[in-house]
């Protein structure tokens, strides 16, 4: 080999030798402006997640805002008929109808005590009353009979039993057909219906009542603000779980960059 020839040889060995480094320099360099990157892409996402968050919180304190809202306009509606009520219930006469029909149900029960008492003291009602009270102790009797077949003891204890409900039976008998126990009756029935008709129009007129209305709508807008309010919230999760999942990306690429990073390094320093 001549001079020039081995003066040509080093010097592409000395290029060469020196392109090397600086090729690698350039990669490290890339390396290192990825990482930057993905480090800043990261932040973004943590910043954008966080902002999520933060109104995901009001949204759902504007929800708890529009519940509570919503339950005194529920209860006021509940007040309003209440007062309602009332009042168009003294308009329409309903304290005098229920008083009329109190006051029936009074008479029939004093009638019937009086009755009974009566009917109590007649003669067919003591023998029957004596009668049932032998018979009573006859049933004892038959029941504490082990000897007495089956049949026989159920033959008896209707029989018995026929006897003990005598006396009652008379009497309930001659409360019914009496007159004017029919005609209290008749009467309390009347008064009944015109309580359950007064009723009838004093709730029809509270439902009307303008106070009523007012609070029935208030009701309305509030309900339809709560409603809004949970389509908010449901946007924000949504909102929330696309950031959380795109910081969760950025976050496997930034620690990718980072061992890229150290990898070429370690090459380097050998």
């Amino acid at each position: 080999m001549n001079i020039k020839s081995g003066a040509t040889a080093v010097l592409a060995a000395s290029l060469l030798g020196s392109a090397v480094p600086a090729f690698s320099q350039t990669q490290s360099k890339a390396k290192s402006a990825s990482t930057t990157q993905a480090k800043k892409e990261l932040d973004d996402a943590k910043a954008k997640l966080k902002d999520e968050n933060q109104d995901l919180d009001k949204a759902e304190k504007e929800v708890e805002k529009a519940e509570s809202a919503h339950q005194t306009a529920l209860a006021k509606i509940q007040k309003a008929r209440q007062a309602a009520f009332a009042q168009h219930s003294k308009k329409l006469g309903l304290p005098t109808a229920i008083a009329q029909r109190d006051a029936a149900s009074r008479a029939i029960e004093l009638a019937q005590t009086v009755l009974s008492k009566e009917i109590r003291a007649q003669a067919d009602y003591q023998a029957a009353a004596k009668e049932a009270e032998k018979a009573s102790a006859r049933l004892r009797e038959v029941r504490d009979d082990t000897a007495l077949p089956d049949e026989k003891k159920r033959q008896l204890t209707a029989e018995l039993s026929k006897t003990i409900r005598r006396p009652t039976e008379l009497e309930r008998e001659r409360i019914e057909a009496d007159t004017n126990i029919q005609q209290l009756r008749l009467k309390a029935g009347e008064a009944g219906k015109q309580v359950a008709t007064v009723q009838s129009q004093v709730q029809k007129a509270a439902e009307e009542d303008s106070n009523v209305k007012a609070a029935q709508q208030a009701e309305r807008d509030s309900a339809e603000k709560l409603k809004t309010a949970r389509t908010e919230v449901d946007k924000h999760k949504k909102e929330v779980a696309a950031a959380q999942k795109k910081a969760s990306t950025e976050s496997q690429q930034y620690q990718k960059a980072q061992s890229q990073t150290k990898t070429k390094k370690g090459k380097n320093d050998k």
